[in-house]
């Protein structure tokens, strides 16, 4: 997703785009974009769930969510005009994307869990909120625990099944290659 820089017209009154509500459209779409992004192959399938007590149970059709989510996936911009249409272009492309309403711990109303599976198979599974005017936070990806807001370019990478000396290995060539670093999860 292009970094955009903060302004006021962006992060205070809203971004541009169609409406009812930036919270609703704009943000689903930036995390549909998000999503996009993290598979490698094409999109097959994607399952978004929202909790029962959570606003999005009842306002993710009426508000736009789903349109801004599925227009995010397509690698639309929020003031794209086919968005009205973009379930219908998802079908068309093969995208099945489903919305559930489930009863799961959401500590925000505007949690989106969600489940992308591509074409090749491959399983992401994520959890994002929207935070208002358009602003969005992924909270947790595979299981863990992150902090992404679509502000920075970060980079995530995960090993399987390595011993403490490969993975010292490769932490010391990454940070070679980096420099200035962040790595959560250094003693697990």
């Amino acid at each position: 997703m292009l970094k955009q820089p903060a302004s006021i017209f962006n992060d205070v009154i809203g971004p541009i785009m169609r409406g009812p509500s930036s919270s609703h459209v704009a943000a689903a779409l930036r995390i549909g974009k998000l999503v996009r992004q993290m598979v490698k192959g094409k999109l097959k399938e994607v399952i978004v769930e929202f909790d029962t007590k959570g606003s999005l149970a009842t306002t993710y059709h009426g508000h736009g969510s789903d349109i801004g989510f599925v227009g995010g996936l397509l690698g639309f911009e929020p003031n794209d005009d086919r968005l009205i249409d973009s379930l219908k272009l998802a079908e068309e492309e093969g995208i099945i994307v489903s919305f559930k309403i489930v009863d799961y711990p959401a500590e925000h109303p505007n949690t989106y869990r969600i489940t992308a599976i591509s074409d090749d198979n491959e399983v992401i599974r994520l959890t994002a909120i929207s935070t208002g005017g358009g602003m969005i936070e992924v909270q947790e990806l595979e299981g863990f625990k992150v902090e992404i807001c679509g502000d920075f370019y970060e980079t995530l990478i995960f090993f399987k099944n390595i011993d403490n000396k490969t993975f010292k290995e490769k932490t010391d060539a990454i940070i070679k290659l980096i420099g200035d670093y962040d790595f959560c999860g250094l003693d697990d």
